[in-house]
């Protein structure tokens, strides 16, 4: 008896140790034969990576993509997904050359695992199979349901293969190469298949002589995917004899809304019990949605991204009868009315209408009356919202509600005494708003999960009880509102809370002392743009979580507390610019060995730069300009191997720049503008390929500008004015083919200008409107690389807000973001240049400035000047040009600032239209020769003779119309009775003879 009582458990656990033992070990012969596929796959020189865990034990079933039967032990799956190398031949060679990138697969490698249901070699790269090796020969296979081959660069071919796969029931084709006409005869073997993937490949139609409509074929297929192909209305009559088909995927096709999936006949039942029918990314109309009707087992309907407009007429598309519809996406259309008739959708839980032309109170919709509707999206439109959402209040199972970008109004004070039926979990309404309270309605959600109610200006201190009332609320957003007073937190500490953002309001408070322990998961917090004082607390080191720090722009003091470099071990940007932030950068150590972005601009910081930032290797952008560090810069910064963003300028540093500067190969923007750096250039910039921005303006460098920047490649902005540079302009600046502004002025450059200088705008085509960069104020605050407002993505990219100067009309502009793709300029001004304007300069059609003022440049301006269409701001003052002022000038019409004063230019000033219209007679002063209006000086009895030709110039002038001896008879009389003239006034009045030479020795200083 005891026995028996005791022989089923011991059964039972011998049975249990055997499926055990069969789970993890496998049948030798599959073993064998899953190392033959590893061998054939990898090679025997090649490792793939998924089939490191492949070795010579027995315990294949734990082997990575390898799965067993628990009772059998057989081998029942092998997912085999981005395995490359795919080189099997009949004899498990090499069949197709390495390098040709295309893979022939023997299926034969298959066959021996006998109870096999699911295979999947998606992407591999596979073309097809070895001759008479392919998928047929896997017909014993008769287990065999699931067969993955997406994303392959299998043909249409590969079809016709698989029609002895009778066992299948999911098959996925999705991004391959098939294309064209698909017969669906090739899927007439496949009558158990209940899911199909075509996505992703040409396939412009099916031709269904014998296909889908015929009974029996393909009867059970329930989920068709035909996204992403080329498929017209014309070509999807087929789909009328799918009578079991639940899902329908024709999203990013090519479809109009003609099509017809209404029943045929016996033959062709329609498609009665589909539920599911993407249609997004076409080029549906709302006149033309008629085939909806009669799907009326239709629960979700994406219409989203097609060319619906204006009020959609649902009576007529049928989209009212649809009475079990759950979801429904019409956003990104041009709609502008929704009909009553939508009430009818009694089981709309979801609805989106975002991204259209909606208008009018929302309280007016029909939207109101839906009163199983759950997630609501109305953001981008135009509708009026009242902030107490009082038209949703009786909406009892909303939980999610998105009105971002609409039209925010106060409402009653009865919308604000009711209390809503709904409890919100998401709720977001970042509008443009109206300076109020908080809605009352939020002080009874206790669900929340993330609130955005940023930009409404709502007045009022921060909410400390919407975080109290809500203990699981994750993200909250209150930017850009007119929240004052005191920062509160909490009365306990808020572990869910991950992202806080009340930048851009006027709180101003200091930051509590104990907002470490209060928000302790904290990964993002951003506090800046507020008037924020005291100090930084330093139990923001105790937010293990934190990523993001963002401080900027309030009126910090104190020190940087040095646990807040050592602690915070998560950070990937912490930004405290523009403050009052004292002391020296004295860390002792640097733990953030994550951080990308360190911005500390615009504070009163001392001291040089500690080498313990040396430890931050992953540091991407280090700002901190506007500060009053000294020292040198340290030779570290030119190993930093991640370093892109790099911007010191405004400092005190001297010294020279360290040899190693570019060592890295990774610095792109480089501002080291406004110190007292010093010494030559001509060994800092070797390496520096990376080079976007390099700006040492404002600093007393020395020596030539070295040739070897010309191996920056990718240079588009060169900004070297106000040192002590001398020698010529290198010519390899020539090989530059991305340079679009050049800044060598107030230097002591001599020689020529070098006529291959080309600099092109980094965008060359136009902006849709003509963005004119002098004609506004374009003053602002200083740059600053900012934070990417949602974690867990990185700080943003700082290139999104590079920022030069550039001086045009004695003002220095910053130019910031897209304006610079299609800036280029050169300014050369305040140098000792000589000789002619090189006339190719005048090929520069884009550029937008050019400053060739305070030289000794000679001979005529270039007519070539014409050409320079984009032109804003020309100035050539201050040399000794001679010649005329081309007449053609005119026709500069984006020109804004202009400028030929003191040269030796003759002739009749250009006409007095278009732009030229607006400049006065301080743009031509100086050229005594020059007559015409705004000059006082009329041109009486036609133009005035114009100076001796220079002997390097043409005997001719630019024009060839003059006789030359001609022209010397009347000068000489015409100067020689000046000379009298002049002389005898000088004789009569004495007083008037000694301004004269004052002012000549002034015009000639």
């Amino acid at each position: 008896m005891g026995l028996n009582r005791f022989s089923l458990p011991v059964a039972a656990a011998i049975m249990m140790i055997n499926a055990s033992l069969l789970l993890e070990g496998c049948l030798e012969e599959e073993r064998i034969a899953l190392l033959h596929i590893k061998t054939s796959i990898a090679g025997p020189n090649h490792m793939a990576s998924p089939l490191l865990s492949w070795g010579n034990d027995a315990l294949c079933c734990s082997w990575v993509g390898v799965s067993c039967d628990n009772i059998t032990g057989r081998v029942n799956k092998i997912v085999l997904f981005s395995v490359t190398g795919w080189f099997i031949s009949s004899t498990g060679g090499l069949s197709r050359d390495v390098l040709m990138g295309d893979w022939y697969l023997n299926a034969t490698i298959f066959l021996p695992f006998q109870e096999l249901n699911t295979l999947g070699l998606r992407d591999n790269y596979m073309a097809g199979c070895v001759a008479n090796e392919g998928f047929e020969r896997l017909s014993r296979l008769d287990k065999l349901e699931s067969l993955n081959l997406g994303l392959n660069n299998f043909n249409n071919s590969i079809l016709s293969s698989l029609k002895g796969l009778s066992s299948l029931k999911h098959l996925s084709l999705d991004g391959n190469q098939l294309k064209g006409s698909i017969d669906t005869k090739d899927f007439d073997s496949l009558s158990k298949l209940e899911e199909l993937d075509l996505s992703r490949n040409e396939i412009q139609n099916f031709v269904t002589s014998t296909g889908f409509e015929r009974p029996g074929s393909l009867d059970k297929l329930e989920i068709l995917d035909l996204s992403s192909n080329r498929i017209s209305d014309d070509n999807l009559s087929f789909l009328k004899g799918l009578s079991s088909l639940k899902q329908l995927h024709l999203n990013k096709n090519q479809l109009k809304g003609s099509m017809d999936m209404k029943a045929g006949s016996e033959r062709s039942p329609g498609l009665n019990k589909l539920e599911i029918l993407g249609l997004s990314f076409n080029k549906l109309n709302d006149s033309s949605l008629s085939f909806l009707e009669g799907l009326s087992s239709l629960k979700q309907l994406n219409l989203d991204n097609n060319q619906l407009k204006g009020s959609m007429d649902m009576k007529v598309s049928g989209l009212c009868e649809l009475k079990q519809l759950q979801e429904l996406d019409i956003s990104h259309n041009d709609l502008n009315g929704l009909p009553s008739c939508l009430t009818n959708l009694t089981n709309l839980q979801v609805l989106d209408i975002s991204s259209n032309e909606f208008t009018g109170n929302i309280s007016l919709s029909p939207i109101g009356s839906l009163t199983s509707i759950r997630d609501l999206k109305l953001s981008d439109n135009r509708f009026r919202i009242p902030i107490s959402l009082g038209p949703f209040f009786n909406l009892s199972n909303l939980k999610n509600l998105n009105g971002d970008n609409n039209e925010i109004y106060e409402s009653t004070e009865l919308e604000h005494n009711l209390i809503p039926r709904f409890q919100l979990q998401r709720l977001s309404l970042a509008c443009n708003g109206f300076g109020r309270p908080f809605p009352r309605f939020l002080y009874y959600q206790q669900d929340l999960l993330h609130v955005d109610l940023s930009y409404i200006k709502m007045t009022g201190e921060f909410p400390s009880w919407l975080l109290q009332n809500n203990t699981k609320l994750e993200e909250l957003y209150l930017v850009s509102n007119s929240l004052s007073g005191s920062f509160k937190l909490p009365n306990r500490s808020h572990v869910s809370l991950s992202c806080l953002d009340i930048s851009r309001n006027e709180i101003d408070s200091q930051i509590p002392t104990e907002i470490g322990s209060c928000f302790p998961q904290l990964v993002l917090l951003n506090l800046s743009r507020n008037h924020f004082g005291g100090s930084i607390p330093s139990s923001i080191s105790n937010m293990s979580a934190l990523e993001v720090l963002d401080l900027s722009n309030n009126g910090l003091s104190g020190n940087i507390p040095e646990q807040l470099v050592e602690g915070s071990l998560s950070l990937r940007g912490l930004v405290l610019s523009n403050n009052h932030l004292k002391g020296q950068l004295l860390w002792r150590s640097f733990n953030l060995a994550y951080l990308t972005d360190l911005i500390l601009s615009g504070n009163q910081l001392t001291g040089i730069l500690p080498d313990s930032l040396s430890n931050g290797s992953r540091l991407v952008v280090l700002d901190v300009s506007l500060n009053n560090l000294t020292g040198k810069i340290p030779r570290w910064i030119g190993y930093m191997s991640s370093l892109k963003y790099l911007d010191i300028s405004e400092n005190n540093l001297s010294g020279s720049l360290p040899s190693n500067f570019c060592s890295s190969g990774t610095m792109a923007d480089v501002y080291l503008s406004k110190n007292k750096l010093e010494g030559s250039l001509t060994d800092a910039f070797d390496g520096c390929q990376s080079l976007d921005i390099l700006d040492l303006s404002h600093n007393y460098f020395r020596g030539s500008i070295p040739g070897s920047i010309g191996s920056s490649l990718q240079l588009s902005f060169l900004l070297l004015g106000y040192n002590n540079l001398e020698g010529e302009i290198p010519r390899q600046l020539c090989e530059l083919k991305k340079l679009s502004l050049i800044d060598l002025s107030n230097n002591h450059l001599f020689g020529h200008i070098p006529p291959c200088l080309k600099p092109t705008s980094k965008e060359q085509s136009k902006m849709e409107e003509s963005v004119n960069f002098f004609g506004n104020s374009l003053g602002g605050e200083y740059r600053q690389p900012q934070v990417l407002i949602l974690p867990p993505a990185p700080v943003e990219d700082p290139s999104k807000n590079k920022s030069v100067e550039f001086t045009t009309k004695s003002i220095s502009y910053p130019f910031r973001g897209i304006i610079l793709k299609y800036f280029t300029g050169i300014d050369l001004s305040c140098n000792n240049l000589t000789g002619e304007i090189p006339a190719e300069l005048g090929n520069l059609s884009n550029i937008k400035v050019l400053n060739l003022s305070h030289n000794s440049l000679t001979g005529p301006i270039p007519s070539t000047f014409s050409n320079l269409k984009d032109i804003e701001s020309l100035d050539l003052s201050y040399n000794n040009l001679n010649g005329e002022i081309p007449r053609q000038l005119i026709n500069l019409y984006s020109l804004s600032v202009f400028s030929v004063a003191h040269n030796n230019l003759s002739g009749k000033t250009p006409e007095m239209v278009a732009q030229f219209s607006t400049f006065n007679s301080s743009c031509y002063e100086g050229n005594l020769l020059l007559c015409g209006p705004p000059l006082a000086k009329n041109c009486t009895g036609g133009t005035p003779p114009s100076p001796v030709p220079r002997p390097q110039t043409h005997n001719k002038e630019e024009n060839g119309f003059i006789d030359m001896g001609d022209f010397m008879v009347t000068f000489s009389v015409a100067y020689i009775m000046v000379l009298l003239a002049i002389g005898s006034v000088l004789y009569i009045n004495p007083k008037l003879a000694t301004s004269m030479v004052l002012l000549y020795r002034g015009e000639h200083q």
